[in-house]
């Protein structure tokens, strides 16, 4: 099971866009995944479910990471019904908001980790939807993690947030509280092409951080919004800029498997 983060350091930079882009890619191609919402918000769990859950969530995951938890807060989504591959969620839960704590014993820091070691159920690809901070939350979505896939839009505060939560993962790596992870890179995601400021950014993105900056570049279109608000897969989406945002989130799913082999 290959479970990567998806973080970022700030709102508003389209995280669980690229969450379910990625989960959205994963069903079309047959690969077994699950989504776990980390973020209190709820976000992915909304997309996925098309309404906010009823049943064992994340913080109960969290507060009890035992197999019978983890097991029965697992729930398949709609988006696979019919589908020859899994897509399943834990949901997120605002409740979980108390564990995201800047200052978490190291204990704490492992309750994810811990609680899908208990898991029975068996997937190709574990998606960590985390809340837009470094603080325990995605502490605890990066020690359970073997990559960490960091999400930026081209604006003026992208570098120092690009910059911070890739050293968040180095260091935890380097610290032991995180052993298997490694920064898998930087996604620029709701990029404008004619936009002079964004042409600018992503220039400045590349130029210091080279290849760590993720193939394709997302643009930002009006059919993930649409088929997001419609709570449909966005390969399943029939709009106008839809085949181009599928070409692109295949493309993006293929660089986190292919580097599976850089273990």
């Amino acid at each position: 099971m290959f479970i990567v983060s998806v973080c970022s350091l700030k709102g508003g930079v389209g995280k669980t866009s690229v969450t379910l882009g990625l989960a959205s890619a994963a069903l079309h191609q047959g690969v077994n995944a699950l989504v776990i919402d980390l973020d209190p918000q709820g976000d992915s769990t909304l997309g996925l479910l098309g309404e906010p859950a009823t049943g064992v969530d994340i913080a109960e995951v969290l507060a009890s990471p035992r197999t019978e938890t983890v097991d029965r807060a697992i729930t398949p989504t709609p988006w696979a019904e019919g589908a020859a591959s899994h897509l399943d969620i834990i949901a997120g839960s605002n409740r979980s908001a108390v564990m995201d704590s800047p200052a978490l014993s190291p204990k704490e820091v492992r309750r994810l980790h811990d609680a899908l070691d208990k898991r029975t159920h068996q997937y190709d690809l574990v998606l960590v939807d985390c809340p837009p901070s470094l603080n325990g939350l995605t502490q605890m979505a990066l020690s359970a993690s073997d990559r960490a896939l960091v999400v930026a839009e081209p604006g003026f505060f992208a570098v120092t947030a690009a910059d911070r939560a890739l050293k968040l993962a180095t260091e935890m790596r380097e610290e032991g509280i995180a052993p298997r992870l490694q920064p898998l890179g930087l996604v620029v995601n709701r990029y404008r092409p004619r936009s002079v400021e964004h042409q600018y950014r992503l220039a400045e993105l590349r130029d210091l951080f080279g290849d760590a900056v993720l193939e394709p570049v997302i643009e930002e279109r009006v059919g993930l919004q649409q088929a997001q608000g419609g709570a449909v897969p966005l390969h399943r989406y029939e709009g106008a800029s839809g085949q181009r945002l599928t070409e692109d989130f295949d493309a993006l799913l293929k660089t986190v498997m292919d580097s599976r082999q850089n273990s």
